[in-house]
């Protein structure tokens, strides 16, 4: 009889616990939706769309074990084959992909950075009124096999002796990223002198052909961070918003090796009237040395076959640059170096009077324009990280609120509150 009564009694309270258990788990699937999509944006607005590929690719290597990373590997295969399906235009990553032994050219820049507080000036720099001084320090020769710079006095003119011999690999930490064939033709040989400063930079440069130059600009900024330095110079759709001279400015292909952070771009640039505007193919390269706290970027011209050269416009084929990033401390705390070292040949005879005008107004412009749109995106990303924890606090809220409710436990609690009173009376 007891039995009976308890089979009964399951039988009239199915529905309702079935209706209260459904009502549960969606408002609990609900919840859990929301959060993960606010946290996705949440994560985009902070590191961009390629630090959130970087981010998913190490949690990926380190979290994932079978039978889910098989299941991840399927997916991610399917979706390589679709990229490499995209990509078959007859641009081959293997073969034109930048090298890591580009950033070796960065030793002296960095050393440069590290000796500041003990910079003097010579005797040009000196005559040109320079904050810094970069030519003892870049022109040191070095004989054959030896790393350390030779200190006699007859070194400039010992045939054992040349720039190029100082050069040492930076053994960065690169991880399992691809070495790259595609090295940058610098004359390394050729002396570093004094050109100009203005405000906070500081501007060398080195002849590499007859009338052509290459530059290089060191400049620090005390208030803005590493990482929004870098996210503002390779985010495209960012810089699209702060850089008008930038009239065109488009992604062609992304190399599909994990941790290479290589991108093939088209870039046009507008030019003062009376002038046809440069347009350029590049690929571009960086990486991040976590335990060197460096990070570098690299750019070299390229070739595409869906991006011709079209006329009414100059093609630079002939441009490579390299930039070294160093942190007061971290990627994420204000304060930063850096060193700028870029050449690119127009291809078509310019004035001197308009190369000093790109070189003295232009480039001074263009990296002062470059620190205002850091600023500006880190108050946005601020902005959006406050209403982003804001918007947290109030689902926390509201799902405390419909767990109280919604919960068949909480229910049955609720009625037997409500029934003590009536049973009083």
């Amino acid at each position: 009889m007891l039995f009976n009564r308890f089979v009964l009694a399951i039988k009239n309270q199915s529905r309702e616990t079935l209706r209260a258990w459904s009502y549960q788990c969606e408002s609990i699937f609900a919840q859990r939706s929301r959060r993960v999509q606010q946290l996705f944006s949440f994560y985009q607005s902070v590191y961009g769309t390629q630090g959130l590929k970087q981010l998913w690719r190490a949690y990926y290597r380190r979290e994932l074990q079978p039978p889910l990373r098989g299941m991840v590997m399927s997916a991610v295969g399917l979706v390589g084959l679709n990229i490499k399906r995209m990509g078959s235009d007859g641009f081959d990553w293997n073969k034109e992909r930048l090298a890591l032994s580009n950033f070796d050219l960065c030793r002296r820049d960095i050393e440069f950075i590290n000796a500041l507080p003990n910079n003097q000036l010579c005797d040009r720099c000196q005559a040109k009124k320079m904050k810094y001084c970069y030519c003892q320090l870049g022109n040191q020769r070095c004989k054959k096999g030896q790393s350390q710079p030779s200190t006699s006095k007859e070194a400039e003119t010992d045939p054992d002796t040349s720039i190029s011999n100082c050069l040492r690999p930076l053994d960065l930490d690169v991880r399992n990223a691809p070495a790259g064939t595609v090295r940058i033709q610098a004359q390394d040989d050729q002396k570093w002198e004094p050109y100009f400063s203005k405000n906070e930079f500081s501007i060398w440069r080195r002849q590499e052909r007859s009338s052509l130059y290459s530059y290089k600009v060191y400049a620090r900024f005390d208030d803005i961070t590493a990482d929004d330095f870098l996210h503002v110079q390779t985010d495209l759709d960012y810089r699209r918003q702060w850089d008008d001279t930038a009239l065109r400015l488009e992604l062609i292909s992304e190399d599909p090796v994990p941790g290479s952070n290589s991108h093939l771009i088209y870039w046009e640039m507008q030019w003062p009237r009376l002038f046809a505007n440069r347009d350029y193919v590049y690929c571009r390269r960086y990486i991040k040395d976590d335990n060197k706290k460096l990070i570098f970027i690299c750019n070299r011209g390229a070739t595409h076959n869906t991006y011709p050269a079209l006329s009414g416009k100059v093609r630079v084929t002939d441009y490579w640059s390299l930039m070294v990033i160093k942190p007061f401390r971290g990627f994420h705390e204000p304060g930063l170096h850096f060193v700028l070292t870029y050449f690119d040949d127009p291809g078509i005879p310019i004035p001197q009077n308009i190369k000093s005008w790109v070189t003295q107004k232009q480039m001074p412009e263009f990296l002062t324009k470059m620190y205002v749109a850091t600023k500006n995106y880190a108050c946005s990303r601020a902005i959006k990280m406050k209403d982003m924890f804001h918007g947290f606090a109030l689902i926390n809220d509201e799902y405390t609120a419909n767990e109280q409710r919604g919960s068949w436990l909480g229910s049955l609690s609720r009625r037997k509150v409500n029934s003590k009173p009536e049973a009083g009376r």
